[in-house]
């Protein structure tokens, strides 16, 4: 498989391609050989990464807030963002049942992929080059951040707009599947669900349509 278009995009050329190859390598084409522990190293290092990131640029922020950036800046959101920008799925292998999921079932991968590609780079190469790669491919929401902005994700909001209105907090129910996590939760006597490759990912993508539904029926 050719990956210089891939390579192009990232900005980074990989010195050993069997990396790239296997951070491309979703676990519903091999049960064995795929990218889910690139992935979990690759997860660890944006956090960190990022994290000395925003210690440096906000030295006079509390933990709570750099807590809050943080989760901004590496949600499910902005991972599945970064892989369309880039192109990944062409290059992602899939079960022929997975291939054929809707664009929103795939975020998960997408998300998983790109921090699988983050554990391949480290691997490659070295912290300073994972570190300038990172800071190259999140270039756009680094510079944006800033201290004034609202840095909530949707499951906080959810909780906080349930307690404003004295209701009972929703029970979060996860389950672990093919692509990653399902979650379900009932509010109001409304099901609702999502998807995510983690549970905390899964829980916040429920806790987004439930909040669609409540803004929607209060609007």
């Amino acid at each position: 498989m050719q990956f210089k278009a891939l390579e192009e995009k990232l900005g980074y050329v990989f010195k050993n391609q069997k990396l790239l190859e296997l951070a491309l390598i979703h676990k519903s084409s091999n049960n064995i050989s795929n990218n889910e522990r690139l992935e979990f190293l690759g997860d660890t290092i944006l956090n960190t990464i990022i994290s000395e990131y925003l210690f440096v640029k906000f030295p006079n922020e509390k933990e709570g807030l750099l807590t809050r950036m943080r989760s901004h800046l590496v949600k499910g959101e902005t991972l599945s963002k970064k892989a369309i920008e880039i192109d990944i799925i062409k290059f992602i292998k899939l079960s022929k049942g997975t291939a054929l999921l809707s664009e929103t079932r795939k975020h998960s991968i997408l998300e998983g992929s790109v921090e699988s590609i983050i554990g391949a780079v480290f691997l490659d190469s070295n912290w300073k080059q994972t570190k300038k790669f990172i800071k190259n491919l999140f270039k756009q929401e680094l510079a944006n951040i800033e201290v004034d902005q609202e840095f909530r994700d949707s499951k906080t909001e959810l909780q906080e707009l349930l307690q404003s209105k004295k209701l009972e907090l929703p029970k979060y129910i996860t389950t672990e599947s093919n692509t990653g996590f399902d979650c379900k939760i009932l509010i109001d006597n409304q099901k609702f669900t999502g998807s995510g490759n983690s549970k905390r990912h899964s829980e916040i993508a429920v806790a987004k349509e439930a909040l669609k539904y409540l803004k929607s029926k209060n609007g």
